[in-house]
């Protein structure tokens, strides 16, 4: 019998380690087309056990608001539960997540340092940024294409400060003379191993120093925009 236990221990083990060192893989899209947008989030962790999807099919602006549908469907591979919600980001969404910034602050030590580091630890394998652009008249479609150009430097540069990048980025502006056209698509995979992203949830554990605001304020942030009833 004390065999049989050891036997399962050992299985729980190894299983344990396993998990640690596999990697929580992120997968982003976001597309846009002349009035159609589109964004699809993809994560996949514990060598696809669990399988998590959100996808925006539509985006648009409304009352100086964003609003947006969202389906979500996830969980265990195989056994996961679809969504399907309208929500709104407006001044309130803004005022709630600036007030749940605000009180992580100074409920944690450090905060921005340990947002630093750990942003860093999360590793980009795939970056391309594609734009499209004509405006009906040449000359002005070659500013915008050098603007483009310029901006998508910009935002590479900007993305390898906050994290590690382990590619090398693509992009491309193409100017279409004969049409007005807006067309972008950008495509990035992230991933950081598991056992990397609970030492620093442990870690910012160890730095709260008012745990019941902190939570609140961290629900308040996690809760995601609130929803559109029109």
């Amino acid at each position: 019998m004390a065999f049989w236990l050891w036997i399962v221990l050992a299985i729980v083990i190894v299983c344990l380690i396993a998990a640690l060192i596999s990697r929580i893989r992120v997968r982003i899209r976001y597309s846009r087309s002349g009035r159609l947008d589109q964004l699809v989030v993809v994560v996949k962790a514990v060598y696809g056990l669990v399988h998590y999807q959100i996808i925006l099919p539509s985006i648009f602006i409304r009352d100086w608001s964003v609003v947006f549908r969202e389906k979500r469907e996830g969980g265990l591979t195989g056994k996961g539960n679809k969504k399907q919600k309208k929500r709104r980001i407006g001044r309130g969404t803004l005022k709630r997540y600036a007030g749940a910034y605000r009180t992580i602050l100074l409920s944690t030590k450090k905060f921005r340092k340990w947002a630093r580091v750990s942003m860093k630890k999360i590793e980009c394998t795939r970056w391309r940024l594609d734009f499209r652009v004509g405006t009906g008249d040449a000359a002005s479609t070659a500013v915008v294409t050098g603007l483009l150009w310029a901006i998508s430097g910009c935002a590479t540069g900007a993305a390898s400060q906050f994290i590690t990048l382990k590619t090398s980025p693509h992009s491309q502006v193409a100017p279409n003379y004969s049409s007005t056209e807006f067309t972008v698509v950008w495509e990035a995979d992230f991933r950081i191993r598991l056992s990397t992203a609970l030492r620093a949830i442990l870690q910012l554990g160890t730095k709260t120093i008012r745990l019941r605001k902190s939570i609140r304020a961290w629900r308040a942030w996690l809760s995601g925009p609130e929803e559109s009833l029109n």
